[in-house]
């Protein structure tokens, strides 16, 4: 196993109390959302609950005006459109002992009944609590694994029985352990893509130090 890190400060950005984030679901993309719902989406990723009253004030330091009951029905028509799936908890992992976070990457090989094997690792996957994510991938690997355990020791055990049940269908198999610089993400689009890469470029530029001739 590769070790980056203890893991210990995966979540040193995070309240040390609930506090309630934003689920969206990639389908709702084929739902019509304008920038200003992209922006309260933003809130409501960070902050799920912020109130109405937050969400206005939080909108107005950006410019952006418009009433409280404008804002309680772009939600509830988020909520509706089935936008926002929900609200959840996010919670410091280190007061509750699920420090060590965990990255899994897997190389198949392809027995005879591979896709029988596969569809019993997903559903290993998907019954146990300590795996949050799991992707098929493209490239040199083509799986990825996010899991988070009490501790090295319970990660260990897992990682043996996991190779011993699966290892027909594993090829290769590699695990480090996280030490988490960013946790979270954003909503976006093409002009926002490009004003941050502008932004950046120009920093990069002041950066360079120009030798006097």
């Amino acid at each position: 196993m590769d070790a980056f890190g203890s893991g210990v400060e995966f979540f040193n950005n995070i309240s040390s109390t609930f506090e309630h984030s934003f689920l969206f679901y990639k389908k709702s993309l084929k739902v019509m959302i304008d920038g200003l719902d992209k922006e309260l989406l933003n809130i409501l990723i960070v902050h799920g609950r912020d109130s109405v009253r937050t969400i206005t004030k939080k909108l107005a330091e950006k410019g952006i005006k418009i009433s409280e009951r404008g804002i309680a029905k772009r939600i509830a028509k988020l909520e509706r459109e089935k936008v926002i799936l929900g609200y959840t908890a996010l919670v410091d992992l280190k007061q509750v002992n699920m420090a060590v976070p965990r990255l899994i990457t897997v190389k198949f090989t392809s027995p005879q009944d591979f896709v029988k094997r596969l569809d019993d690792m997903k559903e290993y996957l998907r019954s146990a609590p300590f795996c949050d994510f799991s992707a098929r991938t493209n490239g040199n690997i083509d799986w990825i694994e996010l899991k988070f355990f009490n501790d090295s020791a319970q990660a260990q055990k897992e990682e043996v029985m996991y190779r011993t049940w699966f290892g027909d269908i594993i090829e290769d198999y590699r695990s480090y352990d996280l030490d988490i610089h960013k946790f979270g993400w954003q909503l976006f689009d093409e002009q926002g893509f490009e004003r941050f890469m502008l932004n950046e470029s120009k920093k990069e530029k002041r950066c360079i130090q120009v030798p006097n001739p």
